[in-house]
């Protein structure tokens, strides 16, 4: 069977929303604990909510992640998003009701 794909402007409007989100919620942490600019690499984990314990493939989280890190390149959390500030681990699912976002300086 074929699966139907989302339209581009319902893409385009989750990315737009994850991205917000995370710039909002960095641009808050930043101010509630006077955070510098991260001017070191920083490895980011990923914790995603789950209900279920169903089987899932933490790759199709990537088109989700990718929004999450520019906005917090947006808040300026560090210079860019390249691999000489951010690296990225594989996403885990937990039990939990947000996603979480660790941030850990090298």
């Amino acid at each position: 069977t074929h699966k139907r794909r989302k339209h581009w402007t319902w893409n385009a409007k989750t990315k737009r929303a994850w991205r917000d989100a995370a710039f909002y919620a960095a641009c808050a942490w930043r101010m509630d604990f006077d955070a510098r600019r991260l001017d070191h690499k920083a490895v980011i984990r990923f914790i995603f909510p789950v209900t279920s314990n169903r089987r899932r493939d933490p790759h199709n989280y990537y088109p989700t992640i990718k929004p999450i890190i520019d906005g917090l390149t947006d808040a300026n959390l560090w210079p860019d998003d390249t691999p000489q500030y951010v690296e990225t681990r594989e996403p885990v699912f937990g039990k939990c009701d947000l996603v979480y976002i660790i941030i850990e300086e090298q």
